[in-house]
């Protein structure tokens, strides 16, 4: 991106001002007046979205972000910070996922990205969906405790348990973690088998004592 024009930079750095004082009327209007010179300045689009959203604006948050993408066709930021706007504020999470998904045409490495969409698909029950994506998200980082928790809850929706099984051991062979270990358990108890189940607690047991009890309790509760 090319640097903003002085002026720009210079209303940009006024308006921050405006929004540290509460002033926050003036502030839009000086962002507002930033942008109407430099209509790519990008982090002029994203401090007016935030400001709107932190006054329970997010109408004219998604507006202007949706103008700053229309400016901009490689805004990553900008589609995601509309996700999570219509994730978080709005509830539409038909959209967000639209949104999360326009960010991974230009980043397609943003691990939050796949999880954010792996938790918008679950909302939605689109559960092989959500699987999907929660892999991705652990391709990129293989300790990602969001995403197991994703990819668990949509495995458990489906009844999938063999299935989670089989990926959560391509997960473990690469490195352990005690979320993984303990969604295997649970599909073991699902399963009725106890003896694997029993093998999981003393796996966790091992990386954390506390958890390995509490999951041994469900254990010996199986009948």
């Amino acid at each position: 991106m090319a640097q903003p024009p002085k002026q720009a930079v210079v209303l940009y750095k006024k308006a921050g001002a405006f929004k540290e004082k509460g002033m926050f009327n003036e502030a839009i209007t000086t962002y507002t007046n930033a942008i109407a010179i430099d209509k790519k300045y990008d982090s002029a689009y994203l401090q007016l979205a935030q400001l709107y959203t932190s006054i329970s604006q997010a109408d004219n948050a998604v507006r202007v972000l949706k103008e700053g993408i229309s400016q901009i066709p490689d805004f990553t930021s900008a589609n995601i910070t509309l996700g999570n706007l219509y994730r978080d504020n709005l509830k539409n999470y038909a959209e967000a996922i639209n949104s999360y998904l326009a960010a991974l045409k230009t980043d397609s490495t943003n691990k939050a990205t796949y999880y954010a969409l792996a938790w918008c698909s679950n909302a939605k029950e689109y559960y092989r969906d959500a699987i999907k994506y929660a892999i991705k998200a652990l391709d990129i980082d293989n300790n990602y405790i969001a995403a197991y928790n994703e990819l668990g809850h949509a495995y458990r929706q489906l009844k999938a348990y063999d299935e989670c099984i089989v990926q959560l051991k391509k997960n473990l062979a690469i490195s352990v973690n005690q979320v993984p270990l303990l969604y295997t358990g649970y599909c073991y108890i699902e399963l009725k088998q106890k003896e694997e189940a029993l093998k999981v607690y003393e796996e966790l047991n091992k990386l954390n004592p506390k958890t390995g009890e509490a999951f041994k309790k469900k254990v010996d509760a199986m009948q």
